[in-house]
């Protein structure tokens, strides 16, 4: 049997900040990638991309706008399953091989994590998904990548070390491990999972991929080292966090609501540490060295002064 070769790619949300990296990645893998858009979009897809501009809520526009198309991957930001059926039925009726859809989360495959309402809507999209490709009619891959790695999270003090303030805020001890990934890394894992040689391994499943497994504690101890600083550090209870995200979104306030990524990235029972799953390996993708490590946080840190 002739492996899978997917060569043209239809992307939404191809200028975001996520969806303009995965754009470079497919275009540096070989792929033909067009740019599908609102109509009413006045941004400019990188390296001369193809451009389509369509009603996006018309299943008409968008089947005609993936004829021809092998793959369409999503990366449109906060989806919702109202909107994104509409894409993927179209996908479908296009003839389209296979779909990558808005995933991009921490550990989806927990049963701890089907409770936690900031990935509702992402779940119910990959059982939408899952009932569509039934038929055989049609694949799909999702990439998934843990918090991203970059300085405005890490080096925030909601979760670790803010270095302006010479503060820190771990949960628990703070030696909680999670999978974090660059924005880079997420799009070379749906690049290297299209392509020839993983296609057929990648279809149908889940796929997580990493740049660094990272604690609050290790990441306060690598600015401190480079730093010289010393950090007061509050600490807060991942239990308590989450108890009173819950009891708060029961009286119907959803001020609380973000504080459901605490457990869902340091709670044990949510697996935030998914190297024992991760595609890295096969993929071919490389752990940052901790030299490497040091001096990413060492060009944040300059960035920031």
């Amino acid at each position: 049997m002739s492996a899978t070769v997917f060569r043209n790619i239809a992307l939404l949300g191809a200028t975001g900040n996520l969806g303009s990296k995965i754009l470079v990645a497919l275009k540096n893998a070989g792929f033909t990638v067009t740019a599908i858009q609102r109509k009413e979009s006045t941004n400019v897809p990188a390296d001369g991309v193809k451009s389509i501009k369509v009603d996006l809520t018309s299943g008409s526009d968008l089947t005609a706008a993936f004829k021809g198309q092998d793959v369409v991957v999503s990366a449109t930001p906060n989806p919702r399953l109202d909107t994104e059926k509409i894409w993927m039925e179209a996908a479908l009726n296009a003839g389209v091989k296979r779909i990558v859809p808005s995933e991009y989360s921490t550990n989806l495959e927990t049963e701890a994590a089907k409770t936690l309402p900031i990935v509702t809507d992402k779940l119910a999209i990959r059982k939408y998904v899952q009932d569509l490709t039934s038929s055989g009619k049609i694949d799909w891959t999702s990439v998934n990548n843990g918090p991203f790695f970059l300085s405005w999270l890490w080096l925030s003090g909601w979760m670790g070390p803010n270095p302006k303030t010479k503060t820190a805020t771990i949960h628990d001890d703070g030696e909680a491990i999670v999978c974090t990934s660059s924005l880079e890394r997420i799009a070379e894992g749906v690049a290297k999972a299209l392509s020839s040689e993983h296609a057929d391994e990648t279809k149908n499943k889940p796929i997580y991929v990493y740049t660094t497994a990272m604690s609050e504690r290790k990441m306060i101890d690598i600015v401190a080292k480079i730093s010289g600083d010393k950090f007061q550090e509050t600490k807060l209870s991942i239990a308590t966090i989450t108890k009173e995200a819950f009891e708060a979104l029961k009286r119907g306030d959803e001020s609380k609501k973000m504080n459901f990524y605490v457990p869902f990235c340091f709670g044990s029972e949510y697996r935030g540490d998914f190297r024992y799953q991760a595609w890295n390996e096969k993929l071919g993708l490389k752990e940052l060295t901790d030299a490497e490590l040091e001096e990413t946080i060492k060009r944040w840190l300059e960035e920031m002064k």
